[in-house]
């Protein structure tokens, strides 16, 4: 299997997207296209389907995929230029109309030159729009190109009516005065002209603008790996495809990071800058994760895969149109409903508006049509098509700038309602590299019970093993793990204070439990007594007191989760800031699943942001949640979104840019709303010409689209007292 993204041409709407992922389906090939910067992403079986194959199913959909760079004649390339010439030649050209007589206006004014414009314009200009339309019929994916290829057929249709009627009345066209004669019909040429080149150039510009926008995000430079080294053969270069999960691999100072992975020897830095805008490199030993497509500063290091490629973080990344559409908010599903219904609803409107004019207003047959061809050019379809997706891009890269990933399309709409945060402390509020503070524990137990924590990778566990790294382990003992209370080995239990409930203990050591009540607490203890303790303390994240302090200037409650004891966890609260009616402790995997529904009773939509496996439940159970950027995998894969930077300050971003894209969106509706509700009735009116129309439709389009790749502009940062 072969992943690949390739430009399309010929994109310009949510129509459009659809039109190229329901053509590629038919080789059962599931893709995504990113409307932003007009590519599509998709995964292929390259040994049973060629690039040749599926880009003549995109062609036959009216696009073109783009698989190689070779010099050939490219069609499109006479659009621009032919657009720009036609449109200054009618511009010209309608001085005439406007009562300038003179020879070199009236050539270029002539009825018989704007025939011969505008047939140049309906065969070159109108062509792709023709040929996309017959084949989003096929489809049955009717969108802006069937309008803009009927209204320009309709008005050349006709003008066309109209100039035989004139030479059937004796009109001499070589007469510079003939437009004064009664018998004289004025055509609509020039509507059929201003249509075609007005699109096309807009159309181009808008290209250009996302074109530009995508290359002044860094992101853009983003790159995947092409190549990785066996630990075991570092001089034969594999395929990164061919890679499997628990290969060991060496990487090289100066190489990309092949996949995601562990580091399993050796220490160095990495460039991270790629996948979350961090400048500064980021040292990496031994057990550290590193991400795929990253660049690999200092080394070497060897390195085990724990995702195959077109699992890794890079891949989601650079497919990130399939994290807006998988599930799709409210406002995207209303925009593709929308979209969907309005191409036909226009139709309909325009034959509508003619029956109108010509029977009810008693309107003449021609200008009845022209009316009903002004609906169809001011309509914008792409208004909607185009109010969400790239408002969502947009905030999706802007997010990813910042050090948050979304893994879901209606983070956006979920957010903006977030009423309370709820935090897991150890891991995401607090570092999680607990030690050793003070312990009561006979040299004659050290061995157990390092020989118990020996294999878990809990913080506890590993700082438990540190702490006691001068005594020897025990030969491959089993021990029974006791769900959300500690694990067993024969007679030894070692966990939390429930583990040692009606047990004996010493004087010394309920004096030790005394003076380090506001600690987190590990107790050794056998059927009857308890026989060790150990007192640990964790530092928080730098910036954890700042981010709870900011959201709860936003108005949002914040809440911590901790299986720890309910001294130290009100400890933590405090120095945090946060209510001891907010704090919940002693809390086990299951229960933090039920405090999070009644935390969700108490306040409305919440957030949950966690690192551990023991956070699966919660996290699913939130409304919306996060994991924190030392998460596991489990967690990851949990979680609506990552946070990618060690910052706990990425989650006020995330907050502050998803609020920015929500409004945005919201924005480009009412504009798409005002906008057709204002226009089409002025076109029915007969107000505003055809040609006027299509240039009014442009700029609806230009509008959005500038108003949603600002966005990318927009800098949180700025709007922080703090910094």
């Amino acid at each position: 299997m072969k992943k690949v993204t390739l430009a399309v041409k010929g994109m310009y709407c949510s129509h459009c997207s659809k039109a190229v992922e329901n053509a590629l389906s038919h080789a059962g090939v599931l893709s995504n296209v990113n409307l932003s910067n007009n590519t599509v992403t998709f995964t292929y079986d390259e040994t049973k389907i060629s690039l040749d194959y599926l880009k003549r199913l995109v062609k036959r959909a009216g696009y073109e995929l783009i698989i190689d760079e070779k010099k050939h004649f490219d069609f499109s390339l006479l659009l621009l230029p032919t657009s720009l010439i036609l449109l200054v030649l009618c511009l010209l050209g309608m001085i005439h109309h406007l009562g300038v007589h003179n020879s070199f206006f009236f050539f270029l004014g002539n009825d018989i030159t704007f025939l011969v414009e505008a047939s140049i314009a309906l065969v070159i200009l109108g062509t792709p729009f023709l040929i996309r339309a017959i084949k989003g019929i096929r489809y049955k994916n009717i969108g802006m190109d069937f309008l803009i290829a009927f209204s320009s057929i309709v008005s050349y249709a006709l003008s066309l009516y109209i100039f035989i009627t004139n030479i059937q009345n004796g009109i001499d066209f070589t007469d510079i005065h003939y437009m004064s004669s009664q018998n004289y019909q004025m055509g609509y040429f020039d509507a059929t002209i201003m249509i075609l080149s007005i699109i096309t150039f807009g159309h181009k510009i808008i290209d250009s603008i996302k074109l530009k926008a995508d290359k002044n995000y860094k992101k853009a430079v983003l790159e995947p790996p092409r190549f990785a080294r066996l630990n075991d053969d570092p001089d034969n270069k594999l395929d990164v495809d061919e890679i499997e999960v628990d290969d060991e691999l060496l990487v090289l100072a100066g190489e990309q990071i092949p996949v995601d992975g562990i580091i399993i020897s050796g220490k160095g830095s990495v460039d991270e800058s790629s996948l979350n805008g961090e400048s500064r490199p980021r040292v990496i030993t031994k057990d550290s994760k590193v991400m795929g497509s990253t660049m690999l500063l200092k080394g070497p290091v060897v390195m085990r895969a724990n995702k195959i490629a077109l699992d890794s973080l890079y891949s989601s990344i650079i497919n990130e149109s399939y994290a807006l559409d998988h599930q799709k908010g409210k406002l995207s599903r209303l925009s593709d409903i929308i979209a969907s219904i309005f191409t036909p609803a226009i139709v309909l409107l325009a034959l509508i508006s003619f029956f109108i004019c010509a029977y009810g207003m008693h309107l003449s047959y021609e200008e009845a049509i022209v009316r009903a061809v002004s609906v169809l050019s001011v309509s914008c379809p792409c208004a909607f098509g185009l109010a969400v997706p790239i408002a969502s891009l947009s905030g999706y890269d802007l997010a990813l700038k910042y050090g948050a990933l979304f893994k879901s399309g209606d983070t956006f709409e979920k957010i903006k309602s977030i009423k309370a945060v709820v935090f897991d402390k150890t891991g995401t509020l607090s570092l999680g590299k607990l030690r050793v503070e003070a312990k009561i524990c006979p040299e004659e137990y050290a061995s157990i019970i390092k020989s118990m924590e020996q294999k878990s990778l809990h913080p506890l566990a590993i700082a438990l093993v540190e702490n006691l790294s001068e005594y020897k382990s025990l030969n491959d003992i089993e021990v029974e793990e006791i769900p959300s209370i500690g694990i067993r080995y024969n007679d030894y239990f070692l966990g939390s204070q429930k583990t040692i409930q009606d047990k004996e203990m010493s004087d010394q050591i309920n004096e030790f439990i005394k003076n380090h009540s506001a600690s987190s607490l590990v107790f050794f203890s056998d059927d009857k007594k308890v026989l060790a303790v150990f007192s640990f303390e964790d530092e928080l994240v730098p910036d954890a007191k700042k981010t709870v302090s900011k959201l709860q200037e936003e108005g949002i409650k914040c809440y911590m989760l901790t299986g720890d004891r309910k001294d130290y966890a009100y400890k933590i609260a405090n120095e945090l800031s946060i209510p001891i009616s907010q704090v919940y402790y002693e809390a086990d995997p299951s229960k933090k699943a039920d405090i999070l529904r009644t935390i969700r009773k108490e306040n409305g939509v919440i957030c949950y942001v966690g690192d551990g496996i023991n956070d699966t439940l919660a996290l699913k159970e939130s409304d919306l949640s996060f994991a924190s950027y030392k998460a596991s995998e489990v967690a990851c894969s949990s979680a609506d979104a990552l946070l990618m930077k060690p910052e706990l300050y990425v989650l006020y971003y995330a907050l502050k840019i998803s609020k920015k894209t929500y409004i945005n969106i919201i924005e480009n509706f009412i504009w798409a709303i005002l906008y057709n509700i204002t226009m089409i009735p002025l076109a029915v009116m007969g107000i505003i010409q055809p040609a006027l129309c299509a240039a009014l439709m442009i700029i609806s389009n230009l509008t959005l689209t500038i108003n949603s790749l600002r966005l990318r502009f927009y800098k949180p940062i700025k709007e922080d007292k703090h910094l």
